[in-house]
């Protein structure tokens, strides 16, 4: 299992890491299901998981929250929202991405290359150190799902 960043313009962060034994419908949950999201990524999530439901993670130690609507959600394929923190008024968009890789695991599922796209960043420089901090967090936190996964 792989995490990377794949290089991209000013504008766009992408991470890609592989699942190869976990299928795209699976880790789609654990993006969409509370009680699986918050074992790898926030400690308290609320999720209206359909098109155009909304999402609250929260961390509740450091005050953050995190908000969104979904604007594209296509089980086992496809998930995209918007993305805003309470303390950083910005908007941004992510867009989710899971394929099937080539491999089959031992009961007949196919893993998934999960592929990160976080974006529309300016070239201000507060973009761009905000462009920095969601590689380095979606580097951790894709690894961290793939460690929880890895685990089950």
């Amino acid at each position: 299992m792989t995490v990377t960043q794949i290089p991209s313009t000013t504008d766009k962060a992408i991470v890609v890491g592989t699942f190869p034994t976990c299928s795209p419908g699976r880790l789609f949950d654990y993006w969409t299901i509370p009680q699986l999201i918050t074992q790898w990524w926030p400690p308290e999530a609320e999720i209206e998981s359909c098109l155009n439901g909304s999402y609250h993670f929260s961390w509740p130690q450091m005050q953050w929250h995190l908000r969104g609507q979904y604007t594209d959600f296509e089980p086992g394929r496809k998930l995209a929202f918007t993305w805003r923190w309470d303390h950083y008024p910005n908007i941004t968009n992510v867009v989710v991405n899971f394929e099937p890789l080539d491999a089959i695991d031992a009961i007949g599922d196919t893993g998934t290359k999960l592929t990160v796209t976080h974006g529309d960043y300016s070239d201000s420089g507060e973009d761009q150190e905000a462009r920095q901090g969601h590689i380095e967090g979606w580097l951790y936190f894709v690894g961290k799902l793939q460690s929880c996964i890895e685990g089950q």
